[in-house]
């Protein structure tokens, strides 16, 4: 007769070790490690729209990040590194950049569609930034070249690459041409 071991619930600790000894990206999703596989083109876009926040907000008001594991689900064994994460520096501890993982609700996050991602996929990633109080949330699509952005209040708009992304309530002074974000020759 064989007993079943419970899977090993892992820490945000393991996950950091796990990345760099391994040079891969991982998610920890309720206690396990998931590799979060990323092109080329979409970690491209990602530091473009990064520079787009940067430009504006950052050194004083907020700052834009690639690829940092967010922990804001309630609890230390779920976290999510949004393809870019944004928050304003009042909202960090002492104003301050962590030098390590960020522990607060971004006030956007980013997701750029990859090819392993699949719908399910982004479906619960856009369900749990939200539910975990994210106020605005973009899935980035490279192919159609459009950027569906999700409001917490249950709004959604689809802007496509001529389209302005401004006005935003949440985010005061923020314009941006969809169209700039991305490569302007064609893709592999």
């Amino acid at each position: 007769m064989s007993t079943l071991t419970p899977p090993i619930r892992l820490t945000p600790e393991d996950v950091e070790r796990s990345s760099e000894r391994d040079q891969k990206r991982y998610e920890l999703i309720n206690g396990e490690l998931r590799e979060k596989n990323v092109g080329a083109l979409a970690l491209f876009i990602a530091a473009r729209i990064a520079e787009q926040f940067n430009s504006i907000f950052y050194p004083s008001l907020g700052l834009a990040a690639v690829e940092v594991m967010t922990y804001c689900f309630g609890r230390n064994d779920h976290g999510r590194k949004p393809d870019v994460t944004f928050v304003w520096l009042r909202r960090l501890p002492g104003g301050r950049i962590p030098k390590g993982d960020l522990y607060v609700a971004p006030d956007v996050a980013v997701e750029v569609l990859s090819p392993g991602n699949t719908g399910i996929e982004i479906d619960d990633k856009l369900d749990e930034y939200l539910a975990a109080g994210v106020p605005i949330v973009w899935i980035v699509n490279p192919d159609r070249r459009t950027i569906r952005v999700y409001r917490s209040d249950g709004t959604m708009r689809v802007f496509r690459a001529p389209d302005v992304i401004d006005n935003e309530p949440l985010l005061p002074g923020f314009r941006m041409t969809v169209g700039d974000v991305f490569p302007q020759q064609p893709q592999a």
